[in-house]
């Protein structure tokens, strides 16, 4: 019975119990796409990361599963293998990692590993303002900013709001979530954001198994909301944002911008165990 070793970090973590917990395979060469598939759903987190060789450019090829799709693309998986791999002194304090969506740069600095995301891409939503507002459970006048599709390496719907508040008291209605948060069939997903003072608190829904769930911390919708501040002018800054309050899960994320238009996504990550799977 083959066996494959794992190890469990929460990535965005400031303490033990906070961010969003990942399983991390190591060294998953060996296992096929069904494998990994399956794996994850038993893991039944957010997303499951699979490492496999990399190449001259890459310390590491990633394959990062949820435990319904793989995704090309996802924040916290990123810098939860960069914080692996330097744990175990694969890697020096600058090193890249190759994902679906192309070569991944790290830096760890501070206590903080840091991805720099690929530039954005922005399309317009097939809903407006009060449409958004109806979805989300809240009135026409909390929703500050058009819904629009952004893509940093994973493509989300982001709706920027008038108040934390607002982020706070969001509440989608699932039917009208898959309406018109929907990517494609089976991916429906939607960021609620909004800004103050450097600070910002943020929340990522999406779908799964005809529930809208949240997600404890999001790496690729920061680098998407990253990509929106560059494309409507507002670089070079330095924010932190706040996820997971609502429920009851504290992650924080950093979000530096350089003036060049550079996004990079940033936090701490925390160990908390590891095992072997058999398979």
């Amino acid at each position: 019975m083959p066996t494959y070793r794992f190890e469990l970090v929460n990535v965005f973590a400031e303490q033990r119990f906070g961010g969003n917990p990942l399983a991390v395979f190591p060294d998953a060469a060996g296992l096929s796409d069904a494998d990994m598939q399956l794996i994850a759903r038993q893991f039944n987190l957010s997303e499951t990361v699979f490492l496999l060789p990399g190449d001259s450019e890459a310390a590491a090829s990633l394959r990062i599963f949820t435990p319904n799709y793989e995704l090309p693309f996802a924040g916290h998986p990123t810098l939860g293998s960069a914080a692996v791999l330097h744990a175990r002194g694969e890697v020096g304090d600058s090193f890249a990692l190759r994902t679906r969506s192309g070569l991944i740069p790290i830096l760890y600095r501070d206590g903080l590993f840091r991805l720099s995301a690929p530039a954005a891409t922005a399309r317009p939503a097939d809903c407006g303002r009060e449409q958004a507002a109806v979805m989300l459970g809240l009135s026409p006048s909390d929703i500050a900013q058009d819904p629009q599709w952004l893509n940093a390496g994973s493509e989300q719907l982001l709706i920027g709001l008038a108040s934390r508040e607002a982020v706070l008291r969001a509440q989608p209605d699932p039917a009208l979530f898959r309406r018109h948060a929907t990517l494609r069939p089976g991916r429906s997903v939607a960021y609620v954001w909004h800004q103050q003072d450097g600070v910002a608190a943020v929340r990522l829904f999406f779908e799964q198994q005809g529930a809208v769930i949240e997600d404890p911390g999001t790496g690729s919708a920061c680098a998407n909301l990253g990509g929106w501040c560059v494309l409507n002018g507002l670089a070079p800054l330095s924010w932190r944002l706040e996820q997971g309050e609502a429920i009851d899960r504290p992650n924080r994320l950093y979000l530096d911008i350089d003036a060049a238009g550079q996004v990079r996504v940033g936090g701490r990550t925390w160990p908390m165990g590891r095992g072997e799977f058999k398979l």
